[in-house]
């Protein structure tokens, strides 16, 4: 798959994936309220207070940053565990496909693979900056839900290639942000994220303890789960991050300082 136009791309010389360069600046973060009034209309059984850690919608600043273009696949993990001796996870049941996004990955998984990469995992603000761009797009294509473009629980029974959906692709050229695999990030510190007034009780808290799923799954079945905004926390994640994997779950890195290759 070509890279986009006009997107600065290098390759990280020890896994060598490709990475997309997110300029320094600004851009929209979080949810408006209108946006979420809007979700809940088309769902009459959910609750607006589903969404109240993805409040306030603001304008938050970066510096400049790599992120990879996909995410990390079978073969580069499998890399990594050939050249450090960790082990493999247990394969989906489709097996393990060399050009697919890697899955059952535990936060510790992603921590050692980022550490040989010399790379880190993105923080929740990274993720959506590279995903949304800097006008705040509800997906990475736009604000129209395209399901042609992503893979999610209509079109798809497992993971698929990455990068065969090419509609796929955030204003900045970074490609599957949403469906095929939620991504392991950083969450968020509380204060980046405050507590608003709600009706009823919050069913999540607006912050975890160091971790946060984003951007859905080829098992999701909502256009709302999929959204660049969306945070998830999932329970089992939340007590026991280092054993939790799922054939759901994968991961992408960034770079500050990258060792590059042409």
């Amino acid at each position: 798959m070509a890279p986009p136009p006009m997107h600065t791309i290098q390759n990280n010389q020890i896994d060598h994936a490709e990475m997309v360069w997110i300029s320094p600046g600004a851009f929209i973060m979080g949810s408006a309220d209108a946006d979420i009034d809007a979700i809940v209309s088309q769902h009459p059984d959910w609750r607006g207070d589903w969404f109240t850690h993805e409040r306030p919608q603001r304008t938050t600043s970066l510096p400049g940053y790599w992120i990879y273009r996909f995410p990390v696949t079978v073969a580069q993990f499998a890399a990594c565990c050939a050249a450090t001796g960790w082990n493999m996870p247990t394969a989906p049941e489709w097996g393990w496909q060399e050009d697919h996004p890697m899955v059952n990955v535990s936060w510790q998984d992603v921590i050692h693979y980022a550490a040989w990469a010399q790379a880190s995992i993105p923080t929740e603000a990274q993720w959506e900056k590279a995903a949304r761009g800097t006008d705040g797009n509800t997906w990475p294509w736009g604000n129209t839900w395209e399901p042609e473009h992503c893979s999610f629980a209509a079109n798809a029974a497992s993971t698929q290639p990455v990068g065969m959906r090419p509609g796929n692709v955030s204003p900045f050229g970074v490609c599957d942000m949403i469906g095929n695999v939620w991504e392991w990030c950083l969450a968020s510190p509380a204060n980046e994220y405050e507590r608003t007034p709600v009706r009823g009780p919050q069913r999540r808290p607006p912050a975890c303890s160091g971790h946060v799923l984003r951007g859905g799954s080829w098992q999701c079945a909502f256009p709302a789960y999929l959204r660049c905004a969306y945070r998830c926390f999932e329970c089992d994640a939340q007590r026991g991050r280092d054993a939790y994997r799922r054939p759901t779950v994968g991961f992408r890195c960034v770079v500050t300082n990258p060792q590059t290759s042409a």
